[in-house]
């Protein structure tokens, strides 16, 4: 007995002596990679709209646009920075592919690919990474965009009087934000995505030809209009998070559906309206579990509301100057059957209560 746990104790020494030779060594190895890389887009064959894709595994994908002049139709600017035990020694290649491989001019094309974690070697195991992809894209060019971030935010900001095509922005892990700044065009469809991440959107006398859609699973969704024209459907959907919207003057291209939707989270709107709208809106605002809450203004006498409203377990509550019947669901303006253009929304919850504070001419 007394020679077995000897035993034990000696191989206890050598694992336990393992171990913090490891994280010794660990420690030592520390290291920190460090580069950058440029790429220029220069069409083999100019078209009227230049498709952009950018792939990136991880890392924060930024859309900006040229300031200062310069030949090329686009330019990408990388930055990597890889830290963490057992890192020293190495280079970006022990953790991405070449980048000789990154960017395909013929079809203009950008993938930053990641490679697969090697489970024998333990720099892989405790890295860490800061990766930035700035896309800077001319002003006077009309792009069509796609950008995917397996993990890692993107951000795109629009300056005045710039048209594009459509732009589809997905992250997998991470926030997208998208930014107007006034006399823009989406000539194309417009979708931006995430599955763990908030979507904020703040757009600025901007004409969605094409509709807007917004979705995400888990994460809060965050909406804002000013004086925007909007050509088709208006789509917001979260699954597990709250939505905030707001709108101020917006003008309608064809009657369209206005659909909002979340599972788990409070929905939130603000919707004045001051000029005509020039089409019918309709469509449901609808929550599982939180509340429904509306501020909605009007001083149009051709523009009118009405919301349905049902709840499982939760009050409705409607203060202004519209009518109500039906027991309380239903509340409507008073120039309702009269207006010539009509917001008409289903307020639907099932666990929590709904609010609307409406006026209308």
């Amino acid at each position: 007995m007394r020679n077995y746990n000897k035993a034990l104790l000696i191989v206890a020494i050598l694992i336990v002596g393992g171990g913090v030779g490891f994280f010794v060594y660990g420690f030592v190895t520390m290291g920190i990679i460090k580069d950058s890389f440029n790429f220029s887009y220069e069409p083999v064959s100019p078209d009227a709209i230049e498709d952009l894709t950018i792939n990136v595994d991880i890392g924060e994908i930024i859309f900006q646009y040229n300031t200062t002049p310069f030949a090329s139709y686009a330019q990408i600017d990388v930055s990597i920075e890889i830290s963490g035990m057992f890192v020293e020694g190495k280079t970006y290649q022990n953790f991405f592919n070449p980048s000789i491989e990154w960017w395909d001019n013929s079809t203009a094309t950008f993938s930053l690919l990641t490679l697969p974690d090697i489970w024998f070697d333990p720099s892989h195991w405790f890295k860490t990474y800061n990766i930035t992809v700035i896309v800077t894209l001319r002003t006077d060019l009309v792009f069509d965009i796609t950008a995917l971030a397996s993990t890692g935010s993107i951000e795109m900001e629009v300056p005045e009087d710039v048209i594009l095509d459509g732009l589809s922005l997905t992250s997998s892990t991470g926030s997208v934000k998208l930014k107007t700044l006034g006399d823009n065009t989406f000539t194309g469809s417009l979708r931006l995505e995430t599955s763990t991440g908030s979507i904020e959107s703040y757009v600025s006398k901007t004409n969605f030809s094409s509709g807007f859609q917004a979705l995400t699973s888990t994460g809060s969704l965050t909406l804002n209009f000013t004086n925007c024209i909007m050509g088709n459907d208006l789509i917001g959907t979260v699954s597990t998070g709250g939505v905030n919207f707001k709108s101020y003057n917006m003008l309608y291209s064809k009657d369209i559906d206005f659909n909002l939707d979340t599972s788990t989270g409070s929905i939130d709107v603000e919707l004045y309206q001051y000029i005509s709208m020039g089409a019918n809106v309709t469509g449901t605002w609808e929550t599982s579990t939180g509340s429904v809450d509306v501020i909605y203004r009007d001083s149009l006498v051709d523009t009118g509301f009405r919301f349905v409203s049902s709840t499982g377990t939760g009050s409705i509550n409607y203060v202004g100057n519209g009518t109500i019947s039906g027991l309380g669901s239903i509340c409507s303006s008073t120039n309702y059957a009269s207006a010539t253009y009509r917001y008409v929304f289903s307020l639907d919850t099932s666990t929590g209560s709904i609010t609307a504070d409406a006026l209308s001419a």
